[in-house]
């Protein structure tokens, strides 16, 4: 070792290089300790993930609609079908479709509403949940039966027109009948009544004959 190299200020260099590297193994230990703690309180504090809301939160929003006023409803449908003529995406045509099928309602259209439903369950690849994939489906068949009961009722309706109709000739026809018996009547009592008057006054002239001295 050269003679003019101080010892003890080499040993101090190393005490204080350990003491360093000691305390840098002994921060890096610290902050892994704090790391995993606040991961730990982080897993603790943080939320539970949202869950998925069930189908019926979805379509909330028809419940809304049935409760607003005719005059919010029919602008409500407007917005609805220029959503759809905007790009026609299949949410948007479902939304459209379970409005014009509410019957009663301003603007409904059940026959469109059923096309509508009938074109997107047709779509090879469709994009909406299961969930709307099952609303589409269930109000196809409650429309599908409404348009059916609608039409029964309208061929009993017609049925019945006709029947009665049938049934008002019928009566008109027995009228004119009655009347024309009744003629028939009248006209046979008169020749009846003629006959009579007829032979009273034969009856007259005979007796009056009877009565004459020759």
């Amino acid at each position: 070792m050269p003679p003019d190299v101080d010892v003890s200020l080499i040993r101090r260099g190393a005490l204080v290089t350990l003491v360093f590297a000691a305390l840098a193994l002994s921060a890096c230990q610290t902050s892994r300790m704090l790391v995993r703690k606040m991961a730990k309180e982080a897993q603790v504090i943080a939320p539970a993930p949202a869950k998925p809301s069930p189908p019926a939160d979805n379509f909330a929003w028809l419940g809304r609609w049935l409760a607003a006023s005719p005059s919010a409803q029919a602008s409500q449908l407007a917005a609805a079908e220029a959503a759809y003529r905007k790009d026609a995406a299949p949410r948007d045509t479902l939304h459209l479709a379970i409005l014009l099928g509410v019957a009663g309602r301003p603007g409904a259209n059940l026959p469109r509403a059923r096309s509508l439903l009938q074109t997107l369950l047709t779509d090879p690849t469709p994009t909406l949940s299961p969930a709307e994939l099952t609303v589409a489906r269930l109000d196809l068949t409650l429309i599908t039966q409404r348009l059916t009961e609608e039409q029964k009722n309208s061929t009993l309706q017609a049925s019945n027109t006709s029947e009665i109709a049938q049934l008002n000739a019928q009566l008109d026809a027995t009228a004119d009948q009655n009347v024309a018996l009744q003629r028939q009547l009248d006209q046979a009592r008169a020749k009846l009544a003629a006959i009579a008057n007829i032979e009273k006054s034969l009856n007259q002239g005979k007796l009056g004959a009877v009565g004459t001295p020759k």
